[in-house]
């Protein structure tokens, strides 16, 4: 299966119509934005179609955090019964909601802090949540038990985050310097001239921080890897390149990291809820 092609010409697509989801004139920033991704978005669709052939229920997927729609149009060309949904303010955009309705996906619009999922428990085989987790600026448990609930026993979590202990990290703590996003992407959030409503990363993580969240909350990791992405991260300098290149031969040094893990019992957590911590 030529997962590149099928990616690609989503891409193409896009540029050919563009969606500016909030009406600010940033529609060659979201094409940037999805060639930026595209090696990861070809690796997320290929985990789902091989991890889909292990599951004996079906393939009915959920992709939350859909966004511009690359992944769920590229698993709905593949044959999967797919649903998406996304924060309400990208969801009221009509040319987004058009491209969803012209791929036949589902599409929804749902602010995961206000907690329970709009699905019936147990109806999906898998949920995918890449390069969401990172932007939560709340406490990721209740959304974590939500995508326990909707999921089938069996069914499957895939879920794609930056790796916090990768390598530029590291570097900019040794000089003194954060590896948070810049004070200015707190103004530029607030503003009204781009596409900055989620685009901060409020928490990463480890690779060994994600087994322990998921597997306290009725999951069980099967797999995980680091990657490297390299049209995300490549430096034009020649020299840095090459120092990247070397770098990322010890896996921990890598930009990005998968978990799979598989829903192995219900989790009803009670937690308590103030206007302090929610």
């Amino acid at each position: 299966m030529d997962y590149e092609q099928i990616v690609q010409e989503l891409i193409d697509e896009h540029a050919a119509s563009p969606v500016d989801i909030l009406g600010a004139g940033n529609s060659d920033g979201e094409r940037r934005y999805l060639q930026m991704l595209r090696g990861s978005y070809v690796r997320t669709v290929s985990d789902v179609d091989r991890l889909c052939c292990r599951l004996k229920t079906g393939g009915r997927l959920l992709e939350i955090g859909s966004y511009l729609g690359c992944v769920s149009f590229a698993l709905k060309k593949l044959g999967y019964s797919v649903s998406a949904l996304d924060i309400p303010e990208f969801h009221n955009s009509p040319s987004l909601r058009a491209a969803y309705d012209r791929h036949a996906v589902p599409f929804c619009g749902v602010n995961l802090r206000h907690g329970r999922l709009p699905y019936e428990s147990e109806e999906f085989d898998m949920a995918i949540m890449c390069e969401v987790i990172e932007h939560l600026n709340f406490n990721p448990l209740p959304t974590i038990m939500e995508i326990n609930r909707i999921l089938k026993v069996g069914g499957y979590l895939l879920l794609g985050t930056p790796n916090q202990s990768r390598l530029a990290n590291r570097l900019k703590a040794m000089a003194g310097r954060s590896f948070h996003n810049p004070i200015e992407d707190f103004f530029a959030q607030l503003g009204n001239n781009g596409n900055m409503i989620v685009g901060l990363h409020w928490r990463e993580y480890t690779l060994d921080e994600m087994v322990e969240l998921l597997e306290e909350m009725g999951f069980k990791v099967t797999e995980r890897y680091y990657y490297q992405d390299w049209n995300h991260s490549s430096s034009a300098n020649i020299f840095l390149r090459l120092g990247q290149r070397i770098a990322s031969l010890i896996p921990s040094f890598r930009t990005f990291q998968v978990l799979v893990a598989k829903k192995k019992c219900a989790c009803d957590r009670k937690f308590t809820f103030t206007e302090a911590n929610s």
